[in-house]
Parts: structure tokens; sequence; C-alpha cells
């Protein structure tokens, strides 16, 4: 293009004394919004929605499920909560469902009309906006709730409420379905020196100054990043067991003692909170794990430092109490709070040996999984290698 052109088509679109002016034209919600609105609903962020479908354990299990129940989706109707692009909705009518519903209150929605429209599902699947707890849909009840639930450390940042909200106020009362409908919860003990001292040590010697006052607040952040198999130094002990069929929100306040057998000598940096989520309604028994064994995931591990590291010997015995809540009257999934009590000896002659307390209330997840670029072949569409190599290290679990 000319000149001349050039300075004619500035002209014509009104920009002739402003020059640095340049309007692109809004077709869409998610056109509209700015860097401030995406930092608020960031699951509307391309690279958000690219990380959670790149999640092929998580993705792969809810496939199965769906899938391979044809016959308790033929002919149902079905609630997808926080659907995000809709996949899931997608994999229910494609399972033969008579009605989805797909709920989420995040503007991501409008990439699922889209993605719904293009598959031609739009006579099966409803594409709603809204929190749960203040839409209507327009049935009394749902045959099953489908839902991606599971928060960091199984709470933080889950949707569990939104699960019992939905399971209270439509759900069919007799043969209504949640997929998945449990989960549990782990502890183990782990040694990781080089990450405590590359961000929770450092403080205290920074460019030649102390800071140790941002030491007591980075000890108390837990971390959520990829524990090592190799790190472990105890065996694995279940802390809850959290079944959405009857749980009310009491059960998601989590109290638990455990035990720590220590599988090997080192020095315990701090524990590692993990869980294993079951579609027990499911007519194979199906799960997937976010242990250390298991493919990664993103919800990772999540990682508690001791403020004083300690020294521990094979054979060796550490138990106490730990509990995760939030605190006042509601259960809010962005503040939870984790406290825990260490002894080691017998309990007749029992040795304190740490008391800490952390708060999950620091920052935003960090979406930095990196998955292998592994083919999907037709050999892995049932999430057969995923649920193998979970059941393979399934006898780790103490009953």
């Amino acid at each position: 293009m000319n000149s001349k052109k050039l300075k004619k088509l500035i002209k014509c679109s009104g920009h002739a004394e402003n020059k640095s002016a340049f309007t692109i034209p809004l077709t869409s919600p998610i056109d509209k919004m700015t860097s401030f609105d995406f930092s608020k609903d960031d699951r509307a962020r391309i690279e958000m929605i690219t990380q959670s479908l790149k999640d092929k354990i998580r993705i792969v299990s809810f496939k199965s499920a769906i899938l391979h129940n044809k016959h308790l989706f033929r002919g149902r109707v079905v609630l997808n909560l926080n659907c995000g692009v809709g996949l899931f909705a997608l994999f229910a009518a494609k399972a033969g469902a008579a009605r989805v519903f797909a709920v989420d209150n995040s503007n991501v929605l409008y990439y699922t009309k889209l993605i719904v429209q293009n598959n031609g599902y739009n006579d099966i699947i409803e594409v709603m906006k809204g929190e749960i707890t203040e839409i209507e849909l327009p049935v009394d009840e749902v045959d099953i709730i489908v839902c991606d639930w599971m928060g960091q450390a199984l709470l933080y940042q889950s949707t569990c409420v939104d699960v019992l909200y939905a399971r209270d106020k439509w759900l069919k009362k007799s043969g209504g379905l949640i997929f998945p409908d449990k989960a549990r919860l782990f502890v183990a003990a782990i040694e990781d020196e080089r990450y405590k001292n590359e961000n929770i040590e450092w403080w205290q010697h920074v460019y030649g100054f102390k800071m140790n006052c941002l030491r007591e607040v980075a000890i108390r952040e837990p971390r959520h990043h990829h524990v090592k198999v190799e790190q472990l130094l105890s065996k694995q002990y279940p802390i809850h067991m959290l079944n959405l069929n009857k749980a009310t929100c009491e059960d998601l306040y989590i109290r638990s003692k455990y035990k720590l057998h220590m599988q090997r000598s080192g020095r315990m940096d701090g524990i590692v909170l993990f869980f294993h989520v079951y579609f027990t309604k499911s007519h194979t028994r199906l799960a997937f794990s976010t242990d250390p064994w298991s493919p990664l995931t993103n919800w990772l591990q999540t990682v508690f430092f001791l403020d004083q590291s300690l020294s521990v010997n094979v054979n060796s015995l550490y138990y106490g109490g730990i509990e995760l809540y939030s605190p006042g009257s509601s259960h809010n999934p962005e503040n939870i709070i984790v406290n825990l009590e260490m002894l080691k000896g017998e309990p007749y002659h029992a040795e304190f040996e740490a008391a800490m307390s952390w708060y999950m209330i620091s920052s935003r997840i960090p979406r930095c999984v990196v998955f292998k670029a592994t083919d999907c072949s037709n050999s892995e569409a049932d999430g057969s290698q995923g649920v193998n190599r979970f059941q393979k290290h399934k006898n780790k679990i103490i009953k």
C-alpha cells in the first residue's frame, strides 16, 4: 500500500488528527476484556485453557469414566459444573445424554458456545453463565453431576461447595450420580534441601543483608511443584476420604492423626500432600492420582516446609495431628489454613519435634507445568496407561 492510500485510509477511519490511535472492532465479551479483567478471570485466557486441556491424565480419566459408561448417561440429564470450554459436556452428549447443562461463571463460555455449535450439539448442550448458587436450571432435577472439583491439596481453590449445593438442590435423590464422587488425601515426609535453600533459606543472606522477616513469610507459604519419588522419606499415609455423595460442608474441615514410617535415613525438610480421585459409580472402577509415582497433572503436589529440618533414621516413626480448614463460618476455598503437630518416639515417652501453620492464601497457583508432547494413541484413549500406573502403586497405601 502506497503512502497516499494509507493517508486516505487513516482519514476515512477518523484518525487523521490522532495518527497514533487505532481501534480494533470488539465482537465478543472476551474481546472487550482488559488486562485487569483477565487477572480476575484467568480461566478465559487461551494459555490457561491450553494448559487445562493438555493435562491428559485428568482429561482421559474423565473421558473414560463417561464414554465407558454410556449406559449410565444415555437419555439422562447431566449438569456439568465449572465446565470451562465444555469438553466434559461434549463427552456426556457423545455418550447419549438427552440434555446437558454446561455452567460456568467465566467468560470462557463465549468459546464454549462456539465449540458446542461447531460440533453440532446445540440441541443437547445448553451453556449457562453464572454462579451455581444464583442460576436456575430449567429442570427440577438432574441425573448426573460432572465436575472437576478438586483443588491443590484437595481443598485449596476447589469447588466442593458448588457440588454439594448442586447435589442438594438438583441431583435426583434416588439414583443420582456424581463424577467423580470420592477423593482420598495423603501425607508423606520429603527431603527437598535444594528447593528449600533456594526459596526459603536464601532470605537469611540477600546480597550481604539479613532479610529474615521475609523468610518467616516464605516458610509459611505452601509450594506447588513436582516432587520426585526419590525425595520421599516415608510411606504415604491417608488422612481423609471425601465422599461427595453424602458429605456436608463440615466434612471439608479435615482433622486427622497421621503416622510417617521412615523408609530411609535423611533430612526431613517438610511434608507433601497429594490425593487420589475415584469414579466409584463407573461400571468398571476408575481412578487417577496426583502422587509422585503417577504421571504429572496440573495439580502437581503441595509441599509444606518445616521451619527446622529434622534428621531422620530408617524405620523411625513420626506421628501427630494435621488439620486443613477455612477460618470463619463459611468454607472459603481461597483461604485454607494448615496446622501440623509432629511427635517422635513411643506414646508414653514422646518427644516433641515440630509445630507449624501454613496459610494457603498468598498467591494464585503457578500455571507452569510442562507436559511431555506424547501422542494420545488409540491404545491410550481409554486412560489405561495412567490407571495401570496408579494401580501399580496403590499397594503403598497404609490401610
